[in-house]
């Protein structure tokens, strides 16, 4: 795992090897064991890499041994080396790593070498033979990949804070994703003119600074035909679970762990996996905050020690500008929890595993009940045919599910709910409006994105990284391609992932319908609200205003969200 930078630009005044030095020391901590740039007139490419394949140092940034393409870096391939045997004897490889493994390929396939790749990454490639740069994100959006784009200059960089040393911190008031989501996600960012790249997008710039955007890889374009026999489905699946958690065991000369919170996807990789760790987060102050008893049920299952952290209002007031600070955007109380698990797990760890993306290609969330049981009376005898008639009464599956996760102060906000219904409704529309496939894609490419950003600035901050085996491509794909009706059925969420889980964790985790996962406690540390409820409104202005402080954000006129 890395961070990378680059500049280009046709203004002889800029230095851009300086420059890119500059944006590296800000994002140090992704690669405390070495750092390098590359650079020609108009053109610097830097990177700082944790080793995480093997621990030699390497001549980085990577060069094409014939000096004609160099590459910057970060992130995991992890079907590397059964691309690299392909070029046995063709190629003179240097290094061990899995970006030389990419170098090589794109020499031999150009852009179409993009789609090859098993794994998260982000890496920016000069080719010298046609004067271009590509700069290019993974499938799932796990690596981040920001961007300017200016009069004379174009620059990217793994992390906001280090574009803030060419462009002003603004707050972007058109970026209404913060208002509709209460997060920040898609191109548009909440600082002004810097823009972040899409999951499965490119970006090909050429010297004259002409920048064009391509996607290699999108969810709706790879759907397979799929029979509905659930005996294969279950049977394929499980394979593929299995396979995709075990992969990310591999390529990895450290000592690796998990993070149990007590549901059913966090479980399945442990008991899968057998990691060298296991660690859980644990609030003993009520009920609705204690899953201890589910993780001790894993560790118990697979006869591994738990690490139990226990975070407090003191470690909260401690490390909240410190989040804010590595996540670039305001932050939610759920990273607040990741950060105390891996201030302690670094201590033993450089790799960890986790269960992001289940949620969201499995249909776990429990608000695609509300969707999903209106849609149902569409199958009573007597309303088949008034599909017309349902809809006007209750508005369009859209319509619906743009409410459901419209968190705007005002509700009413025309010009959100008109830029939820679109995004929405683009989604939607991609996949032949299933309902069920449909809220899981949305959310994939909405709400997941920042619950990755979460999980790659937090690991990056105590040089660990973040491993998500659900987000292997194959799963998401085979995911997107069944029947929806497995995903929620009877009543439950994931039906399918449990009904495969149960073979693998303890029966009392595999039934469970309630989940918390590593929620913390911030309302009643701090009074928040009414009886300790959770008081969106305090908590966003709370997380907004630490935001603008840390980060000298300009909000003028007017301040803070609309």
């Amino acid at each position: 795992m890395c961070g990378i930078a680059g500049y280009i630009s046709n203004n002889p005044e800029h230095d851009p090897r300086q420059i890119v030095h500059d944006m590296l020391k800000e994002i140090s901590h992704r690669g405390p064991d070495q750092s390098g740039i590359y650079s020609r007139k108009g053109l610097a490419l830097g990177m700082v890499r944790l080793s995480i394949i093997d621990k030699e140092r390497h001549d980085i940034p990577y060069e094409a041994p014939d000096g004609s393409a160099v590459i910057v870096y970060n992130g995991e391939i992890y079907n590397h080396e059964d691309i690299r045997r392909s070029y046995r004897g063709e190629y003179e490889f240097k290094t061990q790593s899995d970006a030389e493994t990419v170098l090589c390929h794109y020499l031999k396939q150009k852009t179409s070498s993009f789609r090859d790749y098993n794994g998260m990454y982000a890496f920016a490639i000069y080719d010298g033979r046609d004067k271009e740069m590509y700069i290019v994100r993974d499938r799932a959006g796990e690596k981040p990949l920001y961007y300017v784009r200016s009069g004379d200059f174009f620059a990217f960089a793994s992390e906001i804070k280090a574009l803030l040393k060419l462009v002003k911190p603004i707050y972007n008031r058109e970026c209404l994703s913060y208002e509709a989501f209460e997060f920040n996600t898609g191109e548009k960012t909440l600082f002004k003119d810097i823009y972040c790249l899409m999951p499965g997008d490119y970006l090909k710039i050429d010297r004259a600074l002409n920048v064009t955007k391509h996607s290699y890889w999108k969810i709706w374009d790879n759907l397979t035909e799929m029979p509905d026999d659930l005996k294969k489905i279950e049977s394929r699946l499980t394979d593929l679970l299995v396979d995709s958690i075990l992969l990310r065991t591999k390529n990895c000369v450290h000592r690796f762990g998990t993070f149990v919170s007590g549901g059913v996807d966090s479980a399945l990789i442990a008991c899968i996996a057998k990691p060298d760790y296991i660690y859980t987060c644990h609030y003993p102050i009520a009920k609705d905050y204690d899953e201890l008893h589910y993780a001790q049920l894993v560790a118990k299952k697979i006869k591994k020690r738990l690490v139990v952290v226990r975070p407090t209002q003191e470690d909260f007031r401690r490390t909240n500008r410190k989040i804010v600070y590595h996540l670039d955007t305001p932050c939610t109380w759920t990273s607040f929890s990741l950060w105390m698990l891996l201030e302690r797990a670094s201590r033993d760890i450089k790799v960890v595993l986790s269960g992001d993306g289940a949620d969201e290609i499995f249909s776990g969330y429990h608000r695609y009940h509300l969707l999903n049981h209106d849609e149902s009376i569409k199958q009573l005898e007597a309303l088949r045919q008034y599909s017309y008639l349902i809809d006007r009464y209750y508005g369009s599956t859209v319509e619906r599910y743009a409410r459901i996760v419209n968190r705007c102060e005002n509700k009413y906000n025309q010009e959100v709910v008109k830029y939820l219904e679109e995004t929405i409704g683009d989604f939607f529309g991609r996949i032949n409006n299933d309902h069920i496939h449909a809220m899981g894609l949305a959310d994939f490419y909405t709400s997941m994105q920042e619950l990755l950003q979460f999980a790659d600035r937090i690991n990056m901050a105590f040089h660990v990284e973040n491993r998500a085996p659900f987000l292997d491509y194959r799963l998401i794909q085979f995911a997107f391609s069944m029947p929806s009706k497995y995903k929620i059925k009877d009543g439950v969420t994931k039906w399918i992932l449990k009904r495969v889980a149960k073979k693998f964790i303890p029966a009392e985790i595999a039934a469970r319908v309630d989940k918390r996962g590593f929620s913390a406690p911030v309302n009643r540390w701090f009074g928040w609200g009414k009886n300790g409820k959770y008081d969106r409104s305090e908590y966003r202005k709370h997380v907004f205003n630490e935001w603008v402080k840390v980060f000298n954000v300009e909000t003028v006129p007017p301040a803070g969200p609309r």
